[in-house]
């Protein structure tokens, strides 16, 4: 018995276009928003390495000084 029915099983080029489609639709938006998450973190560590050079600096000075952790440094 000779099967002659049987067909090859696999996605047409139309499915496929349209997956790639979909993905291009997603990425398109999805990289906007990674970009803006980028810069945010960016903004965010250099805030933190501004408190955290304050926070030295008035250490140093308070040491320079002899005088307690609270002193106000005037730059």
């Amino acid at each position: 018995m000779n099967n002659s029915t049987s067909r090859k099983r696999g996605f047409t080029l139309v499915e496929i276009m349209i997956v790639v489609a979909i993905i291009g639709l997603l990425s398109a938006a999805a990289i906007p928003n990674l970009n803006k998450t980028r810069k945010k973190s960016k903004k965010t560590a250099c805030h933190k390495n501004l408190r955290n050079i304050d926070g030295v600096k008035t250490g140093v000075f308070a040491i320079e000084k002899r005088k307690d952790g609270d002193y106000a440094v005037r730059s």
